[in-house]
């Protein structure tokens, strides 16, 4: 939780849900899609209440449906699909070569070497995780520039092997930098009170194992912009060049 921002994180609603999911099917199936629509703002001083439909458990795969709720309303809703393993082809596009994340410092430095780290929403600057941007956008300082973002992601440290927990917290990193990178397009701040800016809905499949206590590469793209929309999409890759992991997300970006 986020306990001072002014609404619950989505990634955190996210990932809670995959969680839920997860405790409901059978262990030799493993999550490999979520699809989520954001329905209202989360209320940080509420819990968040779970509700899992079983949809369906065939032979190999299985559904689910989870809806996130507040005082009895749903804030989320979400459908994700788990399956036993299996084999076929192999395919995947090369990941781009960056500086490795030794070279660069993380979030957290960044913003108290600036003196505008915000401890009430610290979504990518907490002591929990090391993200390291490489091209960091300066919020304070901005201009349009190429819709595109590169982030080194992982937790600061170890996560244990518990059943969906790397999927779980995937789906909390995966919600980072997509609204972002729309923004910078056209040199766009979340603080502009001119402008509307949420999460609308949000789409993550999970290709191959990982580790979020590993670094992971998370390649994120403006795909389009307009009609009051912004649509990114992300590709996360292990420090090897696997891609493990693809995302995208619509917003509402317009002016109010």
């Amino acid at each position: 939780m986020h306990p001072g921002g002014l609404r619950v994180y989505g990634g955190q609603v996210l990932g809670q849900a995959v969680s839920a999911a997860v405790a409901t099917v059978e262990e030799d199936r493993v999550i490999h899609s979520q699809h989520a629509y954001f329905l209202r703002p989360g209320d940080v001083t509420l819990p968040v209440v779970f509700e899992v439909d079983r949809a369906r458990d065939g032979g190999s795969f299985s559904s689910r449906r989870v809806t996130a709720l507040q005082r009895g309303k749903p804030i989320l809703v979400s459908s994700m699909s788990f399956q036993q393993a299996s084999r076929g082809d192999d395919y995947q596009p090369d990941m781009p070569v960056v500086p490795p994340p030794e070279s660069l410092p993380n979030e957290r430095q960044l913003h108290l070497e600036a003196g505008s780290l915000d401890e009430s929403f610290m979504i990518t600057t907490g002591e929990d995780l090391d993200i390291r941007v490489v091209e960091p956008i300066d919020w304070k300082n901005l201009a349009p520039r190429e819709p595109v973002l590169h982030a080194w992601m992982k937790t600061a440290g170890p996560v244990p092997d518990a059943g969906g927990l790397h999927h779980a917290l995937l789906a909390y990193l995966s919600d980072a930098f997509l609204l972002d990178v729309c923004l910078v397009t056209h040199g766009r701040s979340f603080d502009d009170p001119r402008w509307q800016i949420a999460s609308l809905d949000h789409g993550l499949w999970f290709h191959d194992e990982f580790r979020v206590d590993d670094w992971l590469l998370h390649v994120v793209e403006a795909e389009r912009v307009g009609g009051g929309r912004g649509l990114a999409r992300g590709s996360f890759y292990t420090r090897e060049g696997r891609l493990v992991a693809s995302t995208m997300q619509q917003g509402v970006m317009r002016l109010r």
